[in-house]
């Protein structure tokens, strides 16, 4: 198993290599797209298995529920509001959906890597998971008028990808114990890694898939920079006057888990909104990564660039 530990301590460079691989030998790509769904899943599973928030006290409620109203409900409101105040395509009002996905995963840890108070970014992200089936069906139905994809098939569906993985988390930390969990915890970040690393091959297969036009993928790259954006910005505006939790808050609305969205909606949405959710998750892969390069060991961050190089 310390094969998949080392993997899982360099998990910020694994996923976006994936991406290069699976770009530059598509028929790998093509196999591995299949496994889309298990991978979100299996993250989301170890997510729930494997977090170690600590109990909750009570002056942490207020800032952990402020990260979530600001990533669930508040930036994709802003989102449709300057969309439409500047004129910027939201691809159908699916732009509006991936600003309403819960942070994922890589912004605590590159909260972790910078030093960042992580504890309110994990209890964040697993309120997020639980309350996305709630809040995306509300997105859909109140701010897009159920144009873009009904709300009733958008409940069941990302209610079954978050409802099913999460009992998967606690059956495995219940079997686990707390003993266990520790020691295992880190071949099991290495099998998440790999997880990521499958998204990475299907976000490659589906790239390839699609044939937009140049102002196509310039108006979805430049929709998904200005909801990261324009997300980062109102979650550090949400945190509390604690300069410490800002940097944090900014990460989590910036670096959203997009591919619980396009896993759900499989089948469902059209070229243009699969589009707009394959370029947020790849975003969700390279922007830790970017980040992570700030503090990563000289070592890694050279073979990592190199690497990249050779793809």
């Amino acid at each position: 198993m310390n094969w998949l530990a080392r993997i899982g301590d360099a998990g910020l460079f694994v996923p976006p290599l994936a991406v290069l691989l699976g770009l530059a030998l598509p028929p790998l790509a093509d196999a591995a797209e299949v496994l889309l769904v298990p991978c979100v899943a299996l993250l989301l599973a170890m997510s729930i298995g494997l977090a170690e928030p600590g109990r909750l006290s009570a002056r942490e409620i207020p800032p952990v529920l402020l990260i979530v109203g600001a990533n669930l409900l508040v930036t994709p409101l802003m989102v449709l509001l300057l969309g439409h105040g500047l004129g910027l395509p939201l691809a159908g009002g699916w732009l509006v959906l991936v600003a309403a996905c819960p942070a994922a995963g890589g912004a605590a840890l590159v909260a972790s890597l910078l030093g960042l108070p992580v504890r309110p970014l994990l209890l964040a992200q697993l309120l997020c998971f639980a309350a996305m089936p709630i809040t995306a069906p509300l997105v859909a139905a109140l701010l897009l008028e159920g144009v873009t994809i009904a709300p009733g098939a958008l409940f069941i569906r990302v209610g079954l990808m978050v409802a099913l993985p999460a009992l998967a988390g606690l059956a495995l930390r219940s079997a686990l114990g707390e003993a266990r969990r520790h020691h295992w915890a880190r071949p099991m970040r290495g099998l998440g890694v790999l997880a990521l690393a499958g998204i990475g091959l299907a976000v490659a297969a589906g790239l390839m898939r699609l044939s937009p036009t140049p102002a196509q993928w310039s108006q979805a790259l430049e929709g998904i920079a200005v909801a990261s954006a324009l997300g980062a910005l109102i979650a550090w505006l949400a945190a509390p006057r604690v300069a410490v939790l800002a940097g944090g808050f900014a990460l989590a609305g910036a670096v959203r888990n997009v591919s619980l969205l396009w896993s759900a909606t499989l089948g469902l949405a059209p070229p243009e909104g699969q589009m707009v959710m394959m370029l947020g998750t790849l975003w969700t892969l390279l922007l830790p990564a970017l980040l992570g390069l700030r503090r990563a060991p000289a070592m890694r961050a050279c073979a990592a660039i190199w690497l990249c190089l050779l793809l």
